[in-house]
């Protein structure tokens, strides 16, 4: 791609033919992988059915989560070492794969394996799709674009249960993995043939100490707090043991990656006071978001005694205000800078928590909206914005890490959070739960015990939305208190294109940081 002219106004260069191609290949990419996260949900009680396995139903979520999520940093840090293609299409050929495999499973342990798979693809498709947005668009235009990035993100996630549910009903669940396929395959064309890169390849020692050590210690983590809470007691000692076990892994992997000339994670970015504030925020951020997205549903349902249509509505509503909140905070933060655009989404993300709490006295689902709305519309200014600075905050050989960085923070924030409060949910309801959310069961109790349980569900929901307002104000705090003031449109330019000086993507001007 030829290179662009830093930009010295407010408007950027027309896109060229082979940036709306990329660009179509990276939403196709985005699409397919948002879609597989939530068609999924709506097929497994019919796989359930047909295949059996009640048992392992959470281990078809949990184990593509865990290669998704363990697999982020190594991934980019590939991408940054032998460039975004080749690392982009083997993800995509592992999502692809993975899913022809999942809609050819006849026991449920193959489709844990074979979801696991895709998993490990995806762990490559949506950091490295992200890196080459900032890699072939200067940061305004990539500040104006990633508004629609976050569009298709959305309407994604929102369309994903009806086209499931309409799939499985129809031609049945198999094609649920299956129709991601033809649209994997055309955005691994399309980047395969239109996102040339040119650099100069160098030899590389990978550090693939600190690669297993952070992979076998995320997993860890990510299970201890998934599973292994449920499984044998928040307070037990098997839990501590492996809460401690996944603590170690991590040190060790700190240790050595403060050893290694080539580390997977350059830990001196995390002192970069842009960075670390940025990641910082995205998980706190995380915390909230897979709150609500967990969190709300079960209120509605089990306490407001709402349909499924309707807790899907309140999510929705997220959906569809963390888009809005991108293209406002792209455009916001061409005009102001950072600093302030953070602000405010984090601002935001403590309202909309706020009137979450008030769920418990408001049966009424414009309520959940307005929250989960008000939440996604400071999801989508605070992410984007830190997203494009840190961006533009290091060079082209940085870029996939620090992009992979942003992603797995907030991961693993909402991950770690969802387990804590599960376990504080569990406290509240103990297994009440199950027999209120299922409409069957629940019409069977007696209206006494219904009653109470639905009370007692009420009370531990309130205080897990008021752990997420308190999330939700500390990333305020971090906000206020680390965020620097930082600027995308003026300023040198960063040295981000290639070692031998060729940029087959537009360089980036580094971000310009005041006060």
């Amino acid at each position: 791609m030829p290179q662009q002219a830093p930009d010295s106004g407010r408007s950027s260069p027309p896109l060229t033919r082979d940036q709306l191609l990329v660009t179509a290949g990276v939403m196709a990419a985005l699409a397919v992988a948002a879609l597989d996260s939530t068609v999924v949900g709506t097929a497994m009680p019919t796989i359930i059915g047909q295949l059996g396995g009640l048992s392992e139903y959470s281990w078809v979520f949990s184990g593509y989560l865990l290669a998704a999520t363990t697999t982020v940093p190594l991934y980019a840090k590939l991408a940054d070492v032998h460039g975004r293609k080749p690392i982009f299409l083997v993800g995509i050929a592992l999502f692809v794969g993975g899913s022809a495999l999942c809609g050819l499973s006849h026991s449920m342990l193959e489709l844990i394996l074979f979801r696991t798979l895709q998993g490990l693809g995806a762990g490559a498709v949506q950091p490295i799709a992200y890196t080459i947005v900032g890699d072939i668009f200067d940061p305004l235009r990539r500040a104006r674009m990633q508004g629609y990035f976050s569009g298709v993100w959305g309407i994604s996630a929102i369309i994903g249960p009806a086209i499931g549910g309409v799939i499985t009903q129809t031609v049945g669940w198999p094609w649920v993995f299956e129709v991601n396929l033809p649209v994997g395959l055309v955005a691994a064309i399309i980047i395969g043939l239109c996102f040339h890169e040119r650099f100069e390849r160098q030899p590389h020692r990978l550090d693939w100490a600190g690669a297993v050590l952070l992979t076998a210690g995320v997993a860890l983590l990510l299970f201890t707090f998934a599973e292994a809470g449920d499984v044998f007691g928040w307070l037990s000692l098997p839990f501590l043991a492996i809460l401690a076990a996944s603590i170690l892994l991590l040190a060790g992997f700190v240790a050595v990656e403060r050893r290694s000339a080539e580390p997977i994670v350059d830990l001196s970015l995390l002192r970069d006071p842009l960075i670390g504030a940025g990641l910082a925020i995205t998980t706190l951020a995380g915390i909230v978001m897979y709150g609500v997205l967990t969190y709300v549903p079960p209120l509605i349902q089990g306490v407001q005694g709402g349909s499924p249509v309707e807790a899907g509505a309140a999510v929705a509503a997220m959906s569809i205000g963390w888009p809005v909140g991108s293209v406002v905070g792209g455009r916001a933060l061409i005009r102001w800078g950072g600093r302030p655009v953070v602000l405010a989404g984090t601002v935001l993300l403590v309202v909309g928590t706020v009137v979450l709490t008030q769920l418990v006295r408001f049966d009424a689902l414009w309520v959940a909206m307005a929250g989960a709305g008000i939440t996604g519309l400071g999801m989508g200014l605070a992410s984007t914005t830190i997203l494009v600075v840190v961006q533009s905050a290091v060079d082209w050989a940085q870029r996939g890490v620090v992009t992979g960085l942003v992603q797995f923070s907030r991961t693993i924030g909402g991950a770690v959070g969802i387990g804590l409060m599960g376990g504080i949910l569990t406290a509240f309801v103990g297994s009440a739960t199950s027999l209120i959310l299922d409409p069957v069961r629940s019409a069977s109790l007696d209206p006494a015990v219904l009653a109470g349980a639905r009370r007692d569900l009420s009370t531990g929901l309130f205080w897990i939305f008021v752990i997420l307002a308190v999330a939700a104000a500390l990333s305020l705090v971090a906000a206020v208190r680390s965020m620097p003031a930082v600027r995308i449109d003026s300023g040198p330019l960063a040295e981000a294109g290639r070692p031998d000086g060729s940029v087959a993507a537009d360089r980036a001007p580094a971000a310009d940081r005041a006060g």
